[in-house]
């Protein structure tokens, strides 16, 4: 076990408030549960009222920015609906708390979905080179 120093104390406390569990918040900074609600006593995780509209949908919002994408790059509706299914897959691979982070953070948001965005337009672009390639 590590001595626990100020640092670690503001970790404890900004994860704590960040909703992490006490558990999770002694394995990610190498000290004992005990500890952790020792230092995090009276510290709860901030509660968002219900009606709080600071966070989005994620799958709505990458479809909103396909929507985009399509007008942009002139996108059929095929391609359009394979766009939706590969974005549906990533976010769908995506554990709970980050889609909530994600939903929440607008640059982590955009940042996933120009992660997501080249590999989505790769394969409509070879689709499009294949098609071409086919005789009428």
């Amino acid at each position: 076990m590590r001595s626990v120093n100020q640092r670690m104390v503001d970790r404890m406390i900004a994860l704590r408030r960040q909703g992490v569990s006490h558990v999770d918040i002694a394995h990610q900074l190498g000290c004992s549960e005990r500890t952790v609600r020792r230092h995090t006593h009276g510290v709860s995780p901030q509660l968002v009222h219900a009606g709080d509209q600071t966070g989005v949908n994620l799958l709505d919002w990458g479809v909103g920015q396909l929507g985009a994408a399509q007008r942009q790059r002139h996108m059929s509706l095929l391609e359009l609906d394979l766009a939706v299914k590969r974005w549906r897959a990533a976010v769908s691979a995506l554990d709970p708390l980050t889609v909530e982070r994600l939903e929440r953070d607008s640059k982590l948001r955009g940042a996933f979905f120009d992660e997501s965005w080249p590999l989505i337009h790769l394969e409509i672009d070879t689709r499009r080179l294949n098609d071409a390639r086919e005789p009428l």
